[in-house]
């Protein structure tokens, strides 16, 4: 087997480097580093332009992260594929476990590694789980990897940051020429492919000997408000994708079925939720209002996913 790596840039700089350094001291070496980037306007092009053997993919725009990690995979051609954020490091033996562990379970679909935040102690994701309110939940969020059950299991769905895909999985999650949902642009793509792989059947799991480094709230302090924090204190534009998104997840995805007793939970924690991120920027109330086409796309792709069912 071998295995390509699409990376997502957009103002990296500060990582980059790092970043490909790490991709291309792999034990097992990648077929392809694909890095597609979102027109970034800092030096971050200027060291990918340093790096031999990488493909470029320059975008004139910030299509967001689904579409760039799309326009990734078509360009890979390889049995398996990376996709990551470009803050991340990778272990040196990450290329070497992943594959001989697809080698070993033709069955997996969807692996999340063992995500650790820079100081390589505390954990940053092992994997997704859902919360009552339908929330995705990064597995061992912010806690001391020595003080996690940290073991190989299937997990419900795959953290965005880094996750490697077999090419036939994604092939089958594609939805109208889509991998990932580009009408997302940014948050909660992660969890939408990988609860669109659960409706499958397809095969998730966490897998801790391959092992990544994530900057991702390396700065946030371990508190209950840390999180919260974060979510209020950006954009607006941010804030409506993470509305936005939640509710295009939950339109393709959510089955009376299997989780009618969801429904209170939802309920209230979207009252408190959305109400505090609209009051924080009242002009993303607007930005929702016209989001009719993005409801009308969500619904033409619950149709086509129950056609999988």
């Amino acid at each position: 087997m071998n295995i390509s790596a699409v990376i997502i840039n957009y103002n990296s700089e500060k990582f980059i480097k790092d970043n490909l350094n790490s991709l291309q001291k792999q034990t097992h070496k990648f077929k392809q580093i694909i890095v597609v980037d979102n027109n970034s306007y800092d030096s971050s092009l200027k060291i990918i332009n340093k790096f031999d053997n990488i493909e470029k993919v320059l975008l004139n725009h910030n299509a967001g992260y689904a579409k760039a990690a799309n326009i990734g995979i078509k360009k890979s051609n390889s049995d398996l594929i990376l996709i990551a954020n470009s803050d991340i490091i990778l272990d040196s033996n990450f290329n070497y476990f992943v594959i001989n562990k697809f080698e070993e379970n033709k069955e997996i679909s969807l692996l999340s590694p063992l995500i650790l935040r820079f100081d390589k102690t505390t954990i940053d994701s092992a994997g997704q789980t859902y919360s009552k309110s339908l929330y995705p939940i990064e597995i061992g969020y912010n806690k001391n990897i020595n003080k996690v059950d940290i073991k190989q299991k299937k997990v419900f769905s795959v953290c965005g940051a880094a996750t490697v895909f077999s090419k036939k999985s994604l092939e089958k999650l594609k939805i109208f020429n889509e991998y990932y949902d580009e009408d997302f642009f940014i948050f909660w793509e992660d969890f939408d492919i990988g609860w669109r792989a659960n409706i499958y059947k397809l095969n998730s799991i966490f897998f801790p000997k391959a092992i990544v480094y994530h900057y991702r709230g390396g700065t946030l302090k371990k508190n209950i408000l840390s999180r919260f924090s974060l979510s209020i204190g950006r954009n607006s534009d941010i804030k409506y994708h993470i509305i936005k998104n939640r509710y295009l997840t939950l339109i393709k995805n959510f089955r009376f079925k299997k989780f009618w007793w969801a429904i209170p939970f939802v309920f209230f924690k979207d009252i408190l939720w959305v109400t505090i991120l609209t009051l924080s920027s009242p002009k993303i109330i607007i930005k929702l209002i016209m989001s009719g086409k993005y409801l009308k796309n969500a619904i033409k792709k619950r149709k086509k996913i129950k056609e999988h069912e």
